[in-house]
Order: C-alpha cells, then sequence, then structure tokens
C-alpha cells in the first residue's frame, strides 16, 4: 500500500461500525500491508497522540495488533 492507500485505509477503519467489520475489512487488506503500510501506521499513531487524541492513538494501536494476530495466523495455516 501507498501512504495515500494507507491513509484512506485508515479512515475505513476508523469509521468501521463494530470490530467484526473492522476485521473483515483488515482480513480483506491483508495481502495488502507491507513496509509502507507499518511505517505509515506509526506515524499517524504518533501524529494523533501528539494532537492529543489518545483515543485515535489507542485505536490504532489495537489495530495494529489485530493485524499481526492475523499475519500470525496466516503464516500459521499456510
Amino acid at each position: 500500500m501507498t501512504r495515500e492507500e494507507t491513509l484512506e485505509w485508515i479512515d475505513l477503519i476508523l469509521g468501521s461500525l463494530d470490530d467484526h467489520e473492522m476485521m473483515a475489512i483488515i482480513r480483506e487488506s491483508s495481502d495488502k500491508f507491507d513496509g509502507e503500510f507499518f511505517k505509515t501506521m506509526a506515524s499517524e499513531t504518533t501524529r494523533y497522540a501528539a494532537e492529543d487524541d489518545q483515543a485515535t492513538a489507542n485505536r490504532l494501536t489495537e489495530i495494529a495488533r489485530a493485524i499481526a494476530v492475523v499475519r500470525q495466523n496466516r503464516a500459521e495455516n499456510l
């Protein structure tokens, strides 16, 4: 994913209605997670924290953890 695609993806995830929808979006996108994706996630988490939006920064951290679990599960199932 490019930075712009990742930012759009973050907006989609943050706007998702519930955890089931969020996880579906993550699973559908799992083949697109590359180095740029994680750099953008980290910079956006830092940006939200710097803007005193700790709730959103925490949400992005939760999303990153969910992505790590999905990736690990996928690797184990291959």
